[in-house]
């Protein structure tokens, strides 16, 4: 029986884990910046401790119709936050991309 290819949805889902797993290994807790702070101002734990809160809402908005550019905006910002921190190149998060949106 062939296998049934994954959604684009269910990527987005799977590489939002992967972003979790690592956050929850490395102990970083689930924190919204305040939203009048610049990202500039915030410390490599505080980007951190904000990716890890936004991935609960990507999860979410990936499986609501409609919902695709919001799930895109936060998962950009999820990755700009981990790139920041020195976690991923652009190299290494467009190859993320190219899984999902593939």
């Amino acid at each position: 029986m062939a296998e049934k290819e994954s959604t684009p949805k269910e990527r987005i889902t799977a590489l939002i884990e992967m972003y979790e797993e690592r956050l929850r290994k490395e102990g970083i807790s689930k924190v919204r910046m305040d939203p009048k702070r610049t990202f500039a101002s915030l410390s490599k734990k505080e980007r951190l401790a904000h990716a890890h809160f936004l991935c609960d809402g990507v999860k979410e908005y990936a499986k609501l119709s409609g919902k695709q550019r919001k799930t895109g905006n936060h998962l950009s910002a999820i990755q700009m936050c981990l790139s920041f921190a020195g976690w991923y190149t652009l190299e290494e998060l467009m190859t993320h991309n190219q899984t999902c949106f593939s």
